[in-house]
């Protein structure tokens, strides 16, 4: 069992949250002091900010106008502080020049403790101090595990260039989830194929503070468009000249659905027909609402028994759940009733 953590109100986070946007992630404790009076203590309390250095910059609060100022040394006083129009010298001790910076490896432990992770080793940094690989997840109703990153600052226009340049260095190999400490209405409209990309604030467990629910995280990965069987981010059927289609059995013209190194889409009508008749299975009422559609995701977009292939689908999923119950006990993946 994970060591309990203080619990953190929902100012409190996000306050925290704010100052993981920081570019630096750090926050002086004057700021802490002056603007978060009330929730300071408990940031300090949470562990999750590591003391840094002393920084020569405070708030005023003097003047009541909240503005940071710069600290100059007074060998009358024998201190840092600064000069105020209505108050004279203000003296700042130590403990307010000192700064906190987010300690990233605390965080995580908190964010992630009630995720089945396929390991708890360190994460990776892919970016320095703004994009991490956790490793892979296993979340309730899923079967496969599915490969976790963590990043922040996404809504800063260079930082979410060097995300995309990372994504395409390192494809998704199916699907791949980002938890992003950005909030969601900041985040880039853009969609990066294979990712699902989830603000943590909205799959937090509010009464654990910043703990990742796994069920609303399944949740919401479930709720997300799945890709056709034969067209998808970890199916690709391409030609010598890089077009892509539909069906890796069908290399014609009238299959043909765009171009690999083109992310805007299909080029003309006839590949806008082509990807629309490889959607049609998985965008119908009926893929919709199956609880298993990520898992067949509409086979074959060509059959014409489609009917006869969802009801085997569902037949084989009845039986893979029993024998993983069978093996593994009674999980939320093997606990899908199909009807």
């Amino acid at each position: 069992m994970p060591d309990r953590q203080p619990s953190l109100d929902q100012q409190t986070i996000d306050i925290l949250l704010s100052v993981i946007e920081t570019p630096h992630a750090v926050v002086t404790s004057a700021a802490l002091d002056g603007f978060y009076a009330a929730k300071a203590p408990a940031l300090k309390a949470s562990g999750l900010l590591e003391l840094k250095d002393h920084r020569r910059a405070a708030v005023s609060l003097a003047d009541h106008d909240d503005e940071p100022v710069n600290l100059s040394w007074s060998p009358e006083h024998r201190g840092y502080g600064y000069f105020s129009p209505s108050a004279g010298w203000v003296p700042v001790s130590d403990s307010q020049m000192a700064s906190f910076g987010i300690s990233f490896e605390k965080l995580f432990k908190r964010m992630l403790e009630r995720l089945d992770l396929s390991t708890r080793a360190s994460p990776t940094v892919l970016l320095p101090d703004l994009l991490w690989e956790i490793g892979e997840v296993r979340l309730p109703g899923r079967s496969k595990r599915v490969p976790l990153w963590i990043g922040r600052r996404l809504a800063d226009p260079k930082v979410w260039n060097r995300f995309a340049e990372t994504v395409r260095a390192r494809p998704a190999p199916g699907l791949r989830i980002v938890l992003s400490l950005t909030p969601n209405d900041r985040l880039p409209a853009q969609i990066h194929q294979g990712h699902s990309i989830i603000a943590v604030r909205d799959i937090a467990d509010h009464a654990s503070g910043l703990v990742v629910d796994p069920d609303l995280l399944a949740a919401r990965i479930a709720a997300a468009p799945v890709e056709p069987l034969c067209h998808s981010a970890s199916h690709l059927s391409v030609d010598l000249a890089g077009n892509r289609y539909a069906c890796h059995h069908s290399v014609k013209r009238g299959f043909r659905t765009g171009h690999l190194f083109d992310e805007t889409g299909p080029r003309d009508q006839i590949e806008q027909a082509a990807l629309d008749h490889a959607w049609r299975w998985v965008k119908s009422a009926e893929c919709q609402a199956c609880p298993v559609r990520s898992w067949c995701r509409g086979n074959c977009h060509l059959s014409q028994t489609h009917e006869l292939d969802c009801r085997l689908s569902r037949e084989k999923h009845r039986v893979f759940a029993w024998l993983d119950e069978r093996e593994n006990g009674a999980l939320a993946r093997n606990q899908i009733k199909v009807p």
